[in-house]
């Protein structure tokens, strides 16, 4: 049989816990108080990269089971590129996770949604060495969080097509990391 004088504490704390849990779903739907978030954060500050940007970048699992990637800041001496190398890098490391897509955000508001299959894709060539690939293809890869197309897929001449897709990733980080200055 319970104690009657350890009802009231329980249903304090039981109250008292209701607001922490809703407080801990961010702007991206990233789950703070996920246990597994922790894992994704030690796989994320054992990237190359990371020091490279090292700001305030959160990943973690949101209610519907898919990834965030948020940067909230980094380094002033950062470049433009060096989230892109480390968003691959991390892509590589949880090939293994069962998600449906990778949530790109920037101070806690999503930009873009990037499929698993095209993060698998891309982070392999990465690792492969074929950055410059990747790079090029990023952006024609991304989706809105509506799930439309961001940018086109280019076809023609190299130069033509080369220059496109490096517009177009210039573009898609600029966005996604809210940049207003050039490259």
């Amino acid at each position: 049989m319970m104690n009657r004088k350890l009802l009231p504490p329980l249903i304090g704390t039981g109250i008292s816990t209701l607001p922490l849990l809703l407080v801990s779903v961010e702007g991206t739907g990233r789950l703070a108080l996920d246990p597994r978030n922790i894992g994704l954060a030690n796989q994320l500050s054992s990237c190359p990269s990371y020091e490279a940007v090292a700001g305030d970048v959160r990943v973690g699992y949101t209610a519907t089971g898919n990834i965030v990637f948020d940067v909230r800041s980094y380094k002033d001496d950062c470049r433009l590129i060096d989230p892109l190398h480390l968003l691959l890098q991390f892509g590589y490391k949880i090939r293994e996770e069962r998600i449906d897509y990778l949530s790109l955000g920037c101070r806690g508001e999503e930009k873009y949604r990037l499929p698993k299959s095209d993060l698998d894709e891309l982070s392999r060539q990465y690792e492969l060495g074929a950055r410059i690939w990747a790079f090029d293809h990023w952006a024609e890869r991304l989706r809105k969080p509506t799930g439309e197309r961001a940018f086109e897929s280019w076809s023609g001449g190299l130069l033509g097509v080369l220059k496109q897709q490096t517009e177009d990733m210039g573009t898609g980080l600029k966005t996604w990391l809210l940049k207003e200055s050039g490259i």
